[in-house]
């Protein structure tokens, strides 16, 4: 069971294969997780899309490598939590062109957590 874990953290940041498991291997697999095995799965189509996330923490004075090292469950959390964001766009078009702006808090599903790491 581990291992199948190990491998689908390898997963987030390179890529896993969810189609070589049985829907019960799936299921345990996001049960240990604390997904359901939908979210697991749109997860590994998605492969890492929370290339944004380190961006906005560090716009708002969080240190990315900080927030990895000394809290890693809530890392993976806001990399989840981008992952499956369907704000990209926007987010990615605010950090570009205007960075100060403000507006990510209405649209950020992890608004809360990052408010509260600045804290």
């Amino acid at each position: 069971m581990i291992h199948k874990i190990k491998e689908f953290f390898g997963g987030i940041f390179g890529r896993s294969d969810l189609a070589s498991l049985d829907d019960c291997e799936i299921r345990e697999i996001a049960r240990e997780m604390n997904l359901s095995a939908g979210e697991l799965q749109q997860l590994d189509r998605c492969g890492t899309q929370a290339s944004l996330m380190p961006r906005r923490l560090a716009q708002e004075g969080v240190d990315p490598v900080v927030v990895q090292a000394e809290w890693p469950s809530v890392w993976r959390d806001l990399q989840r939590v981008c992952t499956l964001c369907g704000s990209k766009d926007v987010c990615r078009n605010e950090l570009d062109l205007a960075p100060e702006a403000q507006d990510w808090q209405r649209y950020c599903p992890n608004v809360g957590t990052i408010e509260a790491l600045k804290n």
